[in-house]
């Protein structure tokens, strides 16, 4: 673990503009116990869902195991960590941990300073930091305990209506490559969108200039794509899933 910990030196200046600028972060929650909310009935909400769909535990030992070791690397990439099977990894280590700051906090570094922050890092790493990263109850981790991954519109809503009912915050999650780690947050469900249905494999259309124009609107919006690709002069359009980035949508087509 001595090799996150100089890792750090690299990313620091990242992600303090991450513990800077994120008041979500700041104002988190302490961590729950294993077990987060198992007073509610989680089935419920699975039975709802589409067969394709998987609603899953999560811990620090999946951040620790899927994560940690990309930042080993000589120069750690986020397409290597996107697929991991938990769905908690961040483009940067430290942005695991509130403030993106792994020393031990109950109240989110709101009474620490700056100089305090710079001895953990500068000018080199604190050998305290080892201990942090490796402390699986350290308050300061912001890791979710629960990650759905949706497979159809149908799963979002389930979760949004179960989530309302419970009174429950809901973090959102596509490549997860937030430089300020707003893409997940302790104590709320992860909704990641990685393995939500790929449209942009079969979802290019061409539309239809002479049929469409000067023509109102379908109630069912159906047309209303196309539409608005003519009025760019675009002759087609791409249709493209809640999960899918850049890098997808260009390697489908």
């Amino acid at each position: 673990m001595a090799s996150f910990a100089g890792a750090a030196r690299r990313l620091f200046l990242l992600t303090a503009l991450g513990f800077a600028s994120n008041p979500s972060l700041v104002n988190a929650a302490s961590a729950p116990p294993s077990g987060w909310r198992d007073d509610l009935h989680w089935t419920d909400l699975i039975s709802k869902l589409s067969p394709s769909a998987s609603l899953i535990d999560t811990s620090y030992e999946n951040y620790r195991d899927e994560c940690s070791p990309e930042f080993s690397e000589q120069s750690p990439s986020n397409h290597a960590l996107i697929d991991q099977p938990a769905g908690m990894c961040l483009p940067h280590l430290f942005l695991g941990w509130e403030t993106s700051w792994p020393r031990p906090s109950d109240n989110g570094h709101l009474n620490e300073t700056v100089d305090r922050a710079l001895s953990d890092f500068y000018p080199e790493p604190n050998p305290e930091l080892d201990g942090f990263l490796l402390d699986e109850t350290n308050p300061s981790l912001n890791l979710p305990s629960k990650v759905l991954f949706p497979s159809v519109a149908s799963d979002v809503v389930a979760a949004i209506q179960f989530a309302k009912e419970h009174s429950l915050e809901i973090s959102v999650k596509n490549s997860g490559h937030s430089f300020q780690g707003a893409a997940q947050k302790k104590n709320t469900l992860l909704l990641n969108m990685n393995r939500y249905t790929h449209y942009s494999p079969t979802g290019i259309t061409d539309c239809d200039a002479a049929a469409l124009l000067d023509t109102a609107v379908a109630k069912d919006l159906s047309d209303q794509p196309c539409l608005l690709s003519l009025a760019k002069n675009k002759s087609s359009m791409i249709r493209v899933g809640g999960g899918e980035n850049f890098d997808k949508v260009y390697r489908a087509v």
